[in-house]
């Protein structure tokens, strides 16, 4: 199933199985939280066409210091 999709654990957005290396998490907190490979988002109907990320982000994340967010979606 190339287009399986999974709820990340973190954040709670979808995102397809294939475009993120950890098993629970999707690619932008996979990348916020252990620097893994990130992705180069493209929104549509506000879903990422990539990974189908959905822009949300887990009040962990929203609480890190600013600098530790640059350059994050």
């Amino acid at each position: 199933m190339d287009n399986e999709l999974k709820i990340c654990d973190e954040c709670g957005s979808s995102y397809f199985a294939k475009s993120s290396i950890m098993q629970s998490l999707c690619p932008e907190c996979g990348f916020i939280l252990y620097n893994h490979p990130k992705c180069n988002h493209v929104f549509h109907h506000g879903k990422c066409i990539k990974c189908a990320w959905n822009g949300n982000k887990s009040q962990f994340i929203k609480n890190l210091p600013p600098n530790s967010q640059d350059d994050y979606s």
